[in-house]
């Protein structure tokens, strides 16, 4: 537990001195776009292939890998089920709220999370797949029909995932373990040198990219008008490594207008304010309490306990990824919804993951 304390102490301080870089304007207040492209193109993706080819795949893809897998669908279905229902939202708004409920940072801040609380980077590349190959298609196939886009760019937004760097940090790292490939002795070792050099650069980068994000950041709970500063975490790395900021297509200019009507009739601006705030406190708990009582739920059913079953937990805490701000920027739906979440679960995830390892570790 002391471990854990100092490292999220350490790691708090990198935080802190972006945070001061750009407050001081030191550097521009846009700097850390230049970061998390450099996370997102170069530097996971290398830390992702040289921890993969040498991870023990059998461990990665375990029991307690399929807890955690489970438990993130299980909060997002059923989160969309309370948005849509109990709230009332329309389909587009939901979906959003659902996604701000249990997608997480798996890049970001799930790789350097998972190395200091779980001592290995690998545990999260299933969590990366799960997201990149089904979440974010299903998530865009519904969008796409709730928001009448045309077909034109469907097929660009289905292989959005295709066109992630990381996909193919873990698709290389895996192929190189599986076909007994020794990046060392390949290449006379230069490569693996090259990519161990990026690698190693990858979590402090994440780091200093948060706290410069956040200084810029607009304060949760506030209801800008369109033009508003909610476009100005786009390319931060307050979730996800700023992965699919640079893959969905804009070409389309302004993001299509929602045109489905609330499920149950006009409601006045009042009511439609309290309920927007309660889809996100809703999206805030679910993230940060419910996805994590539902990783202990579904492993200790699965048999999990102690250290097993910290890893699943520890990736439920992890906060909500900033591609969700995204889609919802994209799709013009509920975006003041994510943009409050991605900044709220991210504030408020170590005291639960400080939690989970004081309980579990």
């Amino acid at each position: 537990m002391a471990d854990v304390v100092a490292g999220l102490a350490v790691f708090g301080v990198v935080i802190a001195v972006g945070w001061l870089l750009v407050r001081t304007r030191a550097v521009p207040a846009d700097a850390d776009g230049v970061l998390t492209r450099v996370c997102f193109f170069a530097a996971t993706p290398a830390l992702l292939v040289t921890t993969l080819s040498r991870a023990d795949l059998t461990a990665v893809l375990s029991r307690s890998t399929a807890v955690a897998v489970a438990a993130e669908l299980a909060a997002i279905v059923s989160a969309w089920c309370l948005h849509r229902l109990v709230l009332r939202r329309p389909t587009a708004e939901a979906t959003i709220g659902a996604l701000a409920s249990g997608y997480v940072n798996a890049a970001n801040l799930g790789i350097p999370v998972a190395v200091l609380v779980l001592g290995d980077a690998a545990t999260i590349a299933p969590i990366l797949l799960l997201q990149l190959l089904v979440l974010t298609p299903a998530a865009f196939t519904v969008l796409d029909a709730v928001t009448r886009r045309g077909n034109p760019s469907r097929l660009a937004t289905l292989t959005v995932p295709l066109r992630n760097p990381l996909l193919w940090g873990v698709v290389a790292g895996t192929a190189a373990n599986l076909g007994g490939v020794d990046l060392e002795e390949w290449g006379g070792g230069y490569p693996a040198q090259g990519l161990e050099m990026l690698g190693r650069v990858a979590v402090p980068l994440m780091m200093l990219a948060l706290g410069m994000s956040l200084a810029g950041a607009p304060r949760p709970l506030r209801n800008p008008a369109p033009e508003e500063a909610s476009p100005s975490l786009r390319g931060s790395p307050a979730a996800e490594a700023g992965s699919e900021a640079h893959e969905i297509d804009t070409a389309g200019g302004r993001p299509p207008r929602v045109e489905e009507e609330p499920a149950h009739g006009a409601r006045s601006t009042s009511q439609c304010g309290a309920s927007r705030r309660s889809g996100l406190w809703l999206a805030v708990g679910w993230k940060l309490a419910v996805m994590p009582g539902l990783a202990v739920v579904v492993g200790t059913a699965a048999g999990l306990c102690g250290g097993q079953l910290l890893a699943p937990v520890v990736t439920a805490a992890l906060p909500t990824a900033q591609n969700v701000f995204m889609y919802a920027s994209r799709y013009g739906a509920a975006k003041d919804l994510a943009r409050d979440a991605v900044l709220l679960t991210t504030a408020g995830f170590v005291p639960v993951v400080l939690l989970a390892a004081a309980l579990l570790h």
